[in-house]
């Protein structure tokens, strides 16, 4: 079966949805266009899809190539210094990391739609297939639908949820910081 985004899932028979398990992904972004822009850094966490656990955790930084396209208000909010980049990866070994950890997962994250355009962009300029499920678990969907039930919660963005539910949180707009609240606000809304 061929699926819109140009790829079949690995390990198709795969029934039960609670056998995948779930890719948590933060990214950051050079700029908000993912023709132009690069990914900058990528935080995930690997889930249980049974037991929504925590199972591995990646955080990288990624090696620009074209540095001289980024947008400098996003180079300021995400906290890009080239110096804290010299040890970064290249895009290429950034996504065969991630089709290592969790292949044929489901891609989740706090609106993941946006991160995934950037993510499909980079699979298809490297030639790499993505190893996933089709299938994306928005986090953002999920905290719409509990704030309509709830009218103290004013504003459905990460920071706001994370505040309401007073998790702890070092630092924002890093990947991994971010993708691990956006974790703990998905526990706290199916609990």
């Amino acid at each position: 079966m061929q699926y819109s985004q140009g790829w079949t899932p690995i390990n198709p028979d795969i029934n039960d949805f609670r056998q995948r398990p779930l890719l948590f992904v933060d990214l950051e972004f050079s700029g908000l266009d993912p023709r132009i822009n690069e990914i900058l850094e990528v935080g995930a966490i690997v889930v249980n899809g049974k037991t929504l656990q925590i199972e591995k955790e990646y955080e990288v930084k990624v090696k620009p190539k074209l540095i001289e396209n980024a947008d400098p208000v996003s180079l300021g909010i995400n906290g890009y210094k080239k110096e804290e980049w010299t040890n970064s990866k290249p895009i290429k070994t950034v996504l065969q990391d991630l089709n290592k950890l969790a292949p044929h997962g489901i891609i989740a994250g706090w609106n993941v739609t946006y991160d995934w355009m950037f993510l499909e962009m980079a699979y298809r300029n490297n030639n790499i297939k993505p190893a996933f499920d089709y299938h994306k678990l928005d986090v953002l969907a999920i905290a719409y639908a509990y704030a309509l039930k709830n009218p103290e919660i004013s504003e459905v963005k990460l920071s706001a949820l994370v505040e309401h539910f007073k998790i702890q949180r070092k630092e924002i707009h890093r990947a991994f910081a971010d993708i691990k609240a956006t974790y703990e606000v998905f526990l706290k809304l199916i609990a």
